[in-house]
């Protein structure tokens, strides 16, 4: 946060801070962190992937893989079709509702 705000760690500015956004500003820190340290995870894998796919196929194992069945493809695609279908709705509304803009005669001078 010193960064952030460019103050001094003892700068009375953090004691008077809301504790409510503290806490918030500490979670983004933590989630920052942890991004930057699975980051680096990835990367070495990909690099140790090269010298030994193996060992890394072992260490990471199948991966987070999920196969539907075709029913659950068929729900998907439908629900997707649904959103859609609301979605063209509410856009041709919108553009239904629009109030044409009519022209400013000109004064003559």
């Amino acid at each position: 946060m010193c960064k952030i705000f460019q103050k001094e760690i003892d700068a009375p500015f953090f004691e008077e801070m809301d504790p409510v956004q503290k806490l918030w500003y500490y979670q983004n820190w933590i989630g920052d962190q942890t991004e930057a340290a699975e980051l680096a995870k990835n990367h070495a894998y990909l690099l140790a992937s090269f010298d030994h796919p193996d060992a890394i196929k072992q260490l990471v194992g199948g991966g987070n893989v999920h196969q539907s069945t075709d029913e659950e493809f068929e729900e998907s695609s439908r629900m997707v079709k649904d959103i859609n279908a609301r979605l063209d709705q509410h856009a041709t509304q919108d553009h239904a509702t629009e109030r044409k803009r009519r022209k400013r005669p000109q004064l003559k001078e």
